[in-house]
């Protein structure tokens, strides 16, 4: 009977305790160099198998090199916590993971408890090495930064061999190297397809994928303007804002995809005591003219492209019979009919500014303002 095959990430949390020379921890989990003159070595924790005889079958990882410089892998596994050295029982881990152990003491337990060493890959069998517990070090060589991230350990070796007759199943053979070609091309695929997901998640679907979910979703930015920090947000939101479509907290949750600004939504029926006879078409012009009509007040320079876009989506999320205006709140300048500019007197600053029918200049004044 096939056996599941168990997968252990190397992340965060086993670097945490490790003891490094040379590197830095990742955030996201993994190694760097920070110093091209040091020497770098990592002494992780260990990998829990969960049962004796453990038999370890792969190990990856992702290594972004640059200049002259190579990994290094070393990895041994045991049954024992314990190294047993005559009368002295010491666990491992008191070894490895002590900063004040030297490293050539930790590279001889490495040597004497039969360690496969390979050279400049990134992707190797296992196979040698069986037990419970699997150690690892990590050493770069030569001058250069490297970047060393994504480990991963796979267990127990893979189920191709144990599809034939046991006379064939003998480790470390032809036949076993030879289809372990095939197991880990097998190994690729899977994890692909377990990773799936991610490309219908708004998180972590590829730039290219995004046209596509939000067409599936019903939305459609139309001119591909959309940034791809606006569409995720968009993809995000999209089933509260469906689901809300036709109201205005639909229109709410549209405007702050695209807006960091504060925002406010005026209704012409809210705003038309305001309104008089004098300042009717004024008015009409900035809220409309029927109740239904709304408009977005945004406390941010013109921006024509934005325009467009709030536009072109808050059409398709604002109830079916309400016409919205969009308008930009810029800081401006302006003399009213009680102001006077004596010598010198100037309106520093490129706002715009205007003169209504009773400003006075006298003299050599000038505006230093777009009019």
């Amino acid at each position: 009977m096939a056996s599941v095959i168990n997968k252990f990430p190397i992340g965060k949390s086993r670097f945490r305790n490790a003891v490094l020379e040379g590197f830095v921890r990742l955030d996201g989990g993994g190694i760097a160099t920070v110093d091209a003159e040091a020497r770098h070595i990592c002494f992780p924790e260990r990998i829990d198998g969960g049962r004796r005889s453990c038999q370890w079958s792969r190990l990856r990882f992702k290594a972004e090199l640059e200049g002259s410089v190579i990994p290094v892998i070393y990895a041994f596994a045991t049954d024992d916590e314990n190294l047993i050295d005559g009368d002295e029982v010491k666990p491992y881990e008191a070894i490895l993971l002590d900063p004040n152990e030297s490293v050539r003491q930790k590279r001889r337990l490495f040597e004497t408890a039969g360690a496969t060493k390979f050279v400049e890959k990134n992707d190797v069998l296992l196979y040698e090495q069986e037990g419970r517990y699997l150690w690892l070090c990590v050493e770069v060589l030569g001058q250069g930064r490297a970047v060393l991230s994504d480990f991963e350990v796979f267990a127990p070796r893979d189920n191709f061999l144990s599809s034939f007759p046991e006379i064939y199943r003998v480790n470390g053979e032809f036949f076993h190297r030879y289809l372990a070609v095939f197991s880990s091309l097998y190994y690729d695929l899977q994890d692909i397809i377990d990773s799936l997901d991610s490309l219908v998640d708004a998180d972590t679907a590829p730039r290219d994928a995004l046209p596509i979910l939000a067409a599936w979703l019903g939305l459609d930015p139309d001119d591909g303007s959309l940034d791809e920090p606006q569409y995720r947000r968009l993809l995000k939101t999209a089933f509260a804002t469906i689901r809300a479509k036709g109201t205005r907290a639909a229109v709410e949750e549209v405007l702050r995809v695209f807006l960091d600004e504060p925002f406010f939504i005026v209704e012409e029926r809210a705003a038309r005591e305001l309104s008089t006879e004098e300042n009717r078409g004024v008015f009409e012009r900035l809220y409309g003219g029927s109740p239904f009509d709304f408009t977005v007040l945004i406390r941010r320079a013109p921006d024509e492209r934005l325009h467009a876009r709030l536009k072109y989506l808050i059409r398709r999320f604002a109830p079916l019979r309400a016409r919205a205006t969009v308008v930009f709140l810029d800081d401006a300048s302006r003399l009213d009919e009680h102001a006077y500019c004596d010598v010198n007197a100037c309106v520093a600053g490129f706002d715009a500014g205007r003169l209504d029918a009773h400003a006075a200049m006298d003299g050599a004044h000038y505006i230093a303002a777009e009019c």
